[in-house]
C-alpha cells in the first residue's frame, strides 16, 4: 500500500452484507490453519482507507462490490502493523448494533477467533489457540450468538 494523504473521499462503506474474506497471509501465526477463504456474516465492509500506509502484512482482504455501494476494489480488512518494537493487529470486522441481538458481525465465529488470535499474537508474538471445528468456510457461515452470555455464565460457576 502507498501512503495517501491527498484530499478527497476516504474511509467509507456501502450497505451491510455478507462477504467472503480472501487470505493473503497464510504463513502468519494469526492465520495459520485458518481457511484461505471464508464467509463473514452481514457486516460493513470498509473501503477507501487512507493514511500513512504502515501496514506490515495483509492477512485478509474482501472485494468491496459496487452493487452494495463499495469501491469496486479488493480492500484490506485484517492486517498487522509494526509500531516501534510493538506489534499491532488491526481488524475492520465486527461492527456493533444497538443491542446484543443486533450484533451479527460480532457473533461471527470467524470474527471472534481472529480477534482472539490477533490479540494473542500482538501480546506474545505467537498463537497457541487451535482453530475451532465451527470456523466458517467458503460456503458456510457460523455464529456464536450467545458469546457474551456464555462468558458471564462461566463467571457464576
Amino acid at each position: 500500500m502507498q501512503k495517501d494523504s491527498s484530499p478527497g473521499i476516504g474511509g467509507s462503506h456501502g450497505e451491510q452484507h455478507v462477504y467472503i474474506l480472501n487470505g493473503r497471509g497464510e504463513d502468519h501465526p494469526i492465520t495459520d490453519g485458518l481457511p484461505n477463504t471464508w464467509l463473514h456474516v452481514i457486516d460493513e465492509l470498509y473501503d477507501r482507507m487512507r493514511g500513512p500506509a504502515n501496514i506490515d502484512e495483509i492477512l485478509y482482504t474482501a472485494h468491496s462490490d459496487v452493487s452494495t455501494g463499495g469501491s469496486g476494489r479488493e480492500e484490506p480488512l485484517m492486517f498487522t502493523v509494526k509500531y516501534g518494537k510493538g506489534r499491532v493487529f488491526h481488524t475492520m470486522l465486527g461492527h456493533a448494533g444497538e443491542s446484543l441481538q443486533d450484533n451479527p458481525a460480532m457473533q461471527c465465529t470467524g470474527f471472534q477467533v481472529t480477534l482472539l488470535r490477533g490479540a494473542e499474537w500482538a501480546a506474545t508474538g505467537k498463537v497457541t489457540q487451535k482453530v475451532p471445528e465451527d470456523f466458517p468456510s467458503s460456503s458456510k457461515m457460523t455464529m456464536r450468538a450467545q458469546y457474551k452470555e456464555a462468558k458471564e455464565n462461566k463467571k457464576k460457576k
